[in-house]
């Protein structure tokens, strides 16, 4: 009796099975400090945590965002942590200011771009012609550096951060498209090279249509990054795969002829989509327009129309749609200069919402905060962790929490 009693209490919840592990864990809130306490528990445990798979288990429910300002005097820019939060029944939103991601605390440096965000993790570029790239996640105050190899002369010089997923294996790949020049009076030539985090080099690819300008706020689907092309007439989206490393074309909404440049990419339930430039008499008006089966031109549907109905804006410049709430209302960027709400039921903006103090444009990015290590992710880089946070006077961390 006693031998089969000691064997009873021998057994423990990390004696569980892994499969029956990861979906209690997974039910566990990200917001809840119970999740980081767990990962102490034992490896297999933090393992677990930190696997890419289990992040998007723990997908959060509030959608979130970057916002980097960029004020008209010269001034510190603030990285602030945003969250999208939509009230009692759907009837309004809030977008929540969190905390700062402090410079050298949280992000290896202060000078530096806003590149994108996949999967939790941040890219961010550095340096006079951006040649210095930062991997980081926030959450563990974690980053690795590369350097990019710099042909000169060149421009164009720009990055997106992508996930590779093939038969369960989870790479993260940096794309870098450049222009080079043979000389000054000739054209310049699109390159491109892909970084392979864990291989800790730059391999050379298939070349571009076109080079990455800027990448909208979130343009990452079906394991494809998009952007608009550099050209006066714009005749397709391009895109890149990061699983199979080649370059393509997308087709443009078929109303669209291709004289306006004021088109902005997004993504509504995991469908690529565009906002559109549409002008009916002398009223400006821009159609978001969304690609239903992907890669498909005639599965291109208008789901909705954005009028110019603000009265104290002036008249409309450009929307970049950021955000696709449950309600069916879109928050959007202003002309780069301040976050509103539109009411695809009211066709019209219906809230103005302002998270920085200074006065001049935003750049906003797509960002979930995850419990992915790069420790794990990034195998063979060399992961550097930033300093510890400091204490304040009540003994408590001030560390950067995107949860609360």
């Amino acid at each position: 009796m006693d031998h089969r009693r000691k064997r009873v209490t021998k057994n423990e919840i990390t004696d569980l099975p892994v499969c029956l592990l990861e979906e209690i864990l997974s039910r566990l809130p990200m917001r809840s400090p119970a999740l980081g306490q767990c990962r102490l528990v034992c490896k297999t445990w933090l393992h677990l945590i930190s696997e890419t798979y289990f992040s998007k288990l723990q997908f959060e429910s509030h959608p979130r965002m970057l916002v980097r300002t960029l004020p008209e005097t010269y001034r510190s820019r603030e990285i602030i942590s945003a969250r999208i939060a939509e009230g009692v029944n759907g009837r309004t939103f809030q977008v929540e200011r969190s905390k700062k991601l402090v410079p050298e605390r949280e992000l290896p440096t202060a000078n530096f771009d806003l590149v994108n965000s996949c999967h939790g993790l941040l890219c961010i570029s550095e340096g006079k012609y951006r040649n210095v790239i930062h991997v980081c996640n926030p959450v563990f105050r974690e980053h690795i550096t590369i350097k990019v190899n710099r042909p000169l002369p060149f421009y164009l010089n720009s990055f997106g951060l992508g996930l590779s997923i093939t038969n369960d294996k989870y790479e993260y790949k940096v794309l870098r498209t450049f222009c080079l020049k043979t000389n000054r009076s000739a054209p310049g030539y699109p390159r491109a090279e892909i970084y392979t985090i864990g291989t800790k080099r730059w391999r050379r690819i298939g070349n571009p249509h076109s080079c990455i300008e800027k990448l909208d706020f979130n343009t990452y689907v079906h394991g494809y990054i998009h952007w608009i092309p550099d050209q006066k007439l714009l005749q397709f989206i391009c895109s890149f795969n990061f699983g199979k490393e080649q370059f393509g074309q997308l087709p443009l909404p078929p109303t669209y002829d291709g004289n306006d440049v004021r088109v902005k990419l997004g993504v509504l339930k995991d469908c690529l989509c565009v906002s559109v430039p549409e002008k009916v008499g002398s009223v400006d008006k821009f159609g978001i327009w969304v690609m239903k089966k992907y890669g498909v031109k005639q599965s291109w549907i208008q789901q909705y129309v954005i009028e110019n109905l603000y009265p104290d804006v002036g008249r409309l410049k450009f929307y970049e749609p950021l955000i696709f709430l449950s309600t069916g209302e879109i928050l959007v960027s202003f002309n780069g200069e301040f976050l509103a709400c539109y009411n695809t039921k009211m066709k019209k903006l219906v809230k103005k919402s302002t998270i920085t103090q200074t006065k001049g444009g935003i750049h906003a990015i797509a960002y979930n905060p995850s419990l992915v290590s790069l420790n794990v992710v990034a195998r063979g880089e060399k992961v550097r962790a930033l300093p510890e946070p400091k204490k304040n006077k009540g003994g408590v961390e001030e560390s950067f929490n995107p949860y609360i």
